[in-house]
């Protein structure tokens, strides 16, 4: 019995804080939030690592063993340099903004808000989009590593591994893409290519950038 009871309690915990959860989300508009910050910085740490594999490509010709490492290390602290500045940047803008929006809402109903759920959703989305802020970007990047990686513990021949990062790179794109095509509910194909399109402008700028 005591131990039902108990398996029911833990039950009965991981419902209410599921509710809790989708309301805090109604409430703050979250979903939107998220899938705009996922996006935009899953697709910047795709290109910063695109921009670090071509970059060493231009700059060593081959791939050796000591470019490999340098790629994977400029990889590896240029996702979590994202993935800080990402948590911290948006942590500190989703808190001025809720905060404003909270205290608009404390005008016009006339009283404190602190202790309300307004200000425990508005909290939650708070954490929750730095979190992926965070995530995205560092995400992206070590996906975008492991051909690299798997090259470096000798897995894979090296001649191979900066054309399967930059292919996966390319797919990447063109699969944020179909995703954002899907959620606006318009020609997935095409709103992949568009995608992939950006990120090939982008890397084709930033090469004629190494060259001035």
């Amino acid at each position: 019995m005591k131990r039902t009871s108990l398996l029911e309690r833990v039950r009965g915990f991981f419902r209410k804080t599921r509710e809790n959860f989708r309301t805090y989300i109604e409430i703050s508009g979250l979903g939107e939030i998220a899938r705009r910050y996922f996006v935009m910085n899953a697709f910047d740490g795709a290109l910063t690592m695109l921009g670090v594999i071509m970059g060493a490509l231009m700059a060593h010709g081959v791939i050796t063993m000591d470019s490999l490492k340098v790629m994977i290390g400029a990889g590896i602290g240029g996702s979590l340099a994202m993935g800080v500045s990402g948590f911290f940047g948006a942590y500190m803008t989703e808190r001025a903004e809720r905060t404003r929006e909270l205290r608009h809402l404390e005008v016009a109903m006339l009283k404190s808000l602190e202790d309300s759920i307004y200000a425990k959703a508005y909290r939650f989305a708070i954490v929750i989009a730095a979190l992926i802020d965070s995530a995205a970007p560092m995400l992206s990047a070590f996906i975008s590593l492991i051909p690299l990686i798997l090259a470096y513990v000798g897995i894979i021949p090296i001649t191979y591994a900066a054309i399967a990062a930059i292919v996966l790179i390319f797919f990447m794109l063109f699969s944020l893409g179909v995703f954002l095509g899907k959620v606006s509910k318009e020609n997935m194909i095409f709103s992949g290519i568009k995608m992939l399109f950006a990120g090939l402008i982008t890397a084709i700028i930033s090469l004629i950038l190494q060259f001035i």
